[in-house]
């Protein structure tokens, strides 16, 4: 983790405007094309979820900005950043996770198949206190949204993008899956998300 100087930087300015706000959250939705990721994952048997979001993980780690956190009011670089997931239980409640980013996908793939058999075999949120070096992440299969929102506690710090995918459909022959991305502009401009986006649509080609 490497901290910034962010009163002597190009967005001090901006950074001192938005970190005032009560809510200095934005956010976008897109329809992501992923015809090629999803059919390459059905032909190698590979899980789509766990490929999709190894991409936008590497996305994430891509883009500086992506990386930046607050931490006690001062903004830091976490340099490598994982997935706080949420995964649905048998029992139809949800725990929260904490999937370890790997380039390596196959390592990665194991990392997030033991992680969800982890928070599958307990109970409650398992709320893991003090995590910055994630983003948070959620899928939603069962609705192909055009708009999403989140649930947040104003009066806590939080910078953590929060990402999440809807229900994969068929358009034009292409198949297709919400995707939507909010992020801190304190930290993240619409130039950098728009980096990630180019990323991410880059990548799950």
């Amino acid at each position: 983790m490497k901290k910034l100087n962010f009163q002597q930087h190009p967005r001090t300015e901006h950074f001192n405007f938005f970190n005032a706000f009560d809510e200095p959250f934005y956010g976008v939705n897109i329809n992501l094309e992923c015809t090629e990721a999803y059919n390459f994952c059905t032909e190698e048997g590979l899980s789509f979820y766990h490929f999709y979001l190894h991409k936008i993980l590497m996305a994430v780690n891509a883009i500086p900005e992506m990386r930046y956190r607050l931490i006690e009011e001062e903004v830091y670089d976490v340099e490598t950043v994982h997935a706080s997931a949420t995964v649905l239980r048998d029992d139809k409640t949800f725990g929260y996770s904490r999937m370890i980013f790997d380039e390596d996908f196959k390592i990665f793939s194991q990392n997030v198949q033991a992680e969800i058999e982890r928070v599958k075999a307990e109970s409650g949120l398992d709320i893991m206190k003090g995590m910055v070096d994630v983003i948070h992440f959620t899928a939603i299969p069962w609705i192909k949204f055009t708009s999403i929102s989140h649930a947040r506690h104003f009066g806590a710090q939080d910078s953590m993008p929060k990402i999440s995918t809807g229900k994969i459909y068929k358009e034009s022959g292409k198949i297709v899956m919400p995707f939507s991305v909010h992020v801190n502009h304190a930290l993240v401009d619409g130039y950098h998300l728009g980096q990630f986006i180019e990323k991410i649509e880059e990548l799950i080609k």
